[in-house]
């Protein structure tokens, strides 16, 4: 098929423009997911490397947000953003209700679930800024320049004002 025909468009809105990118971006997003967990392990495993989260929810909002709309402004793709997403959102609560932080208890498919919707809420979210972002500076020019435009043609007014070789 073309480049530009509607089901490459939707392919690269939902998988990414570069699928390599895309590959690396989700390593990113395992990444996300090991380091959030490892951070909100209980002190009584990892001692003073635990972080107190808590369930401070404004922080993990923000964290699963802007990486997010980071991967859709670099590539598109709407499911990478959902799984850049997913990274932190899982790492926090898979935690959660494997160590038993919270009371009462979560069970570890509740906390995969709400963890999911979270992380599909959040990657949405981030995937129309950052898309949005994107579109918005290639447009006012601030973004990658646009194929190499011929001169405009002088109108005969204008013509008349033009040095002449």
């Amino acid at each position: 098929m073309a480049s530009g025909t509607p089901s490459t468009t939707i392919q690269s809105l939902v998988l990414g423009r570069d699928p390599e990118q895309s590959v690396r971006l989700t390593a990113v997003a395992a990444g996300l997911f090991l380091v959030v967990f490892f951070l909100h392990l209980p002190p009584r495993l990892v001692g003073s490397l635990s972080v107190p989260f808590g369930l401070f929810l404004p922080a993990l909002v923000a964290i699963c947000v802007l990486v997010a709309a980071v991967g859709a402004f670099l590539n598109d793709g709407l499911l990478v953003s959902v799984a850049l997403a997913s990274g932190p959102s899982l790492g926090f609560y898979l935690p959660l209700a494997l160590f038993s932080l919270t009371t009462p208890q979560n069970t570890v498919a509740e906390s995969l679930a709400f963890g999911t919707i979270f992380a599909v809420v959040c990657g949405a979210v981030g995937f129309v800024v950052g898309a949005g972002v994107r579109r918005l500076a290639r447009d006012s020019g601030g973004g990658r320049p646009r194929t190499a435009r011929s001169p405009p043609r002088a109108s005969p007014e204008r013509a008349a004002f033009q040095p002449r070789p």
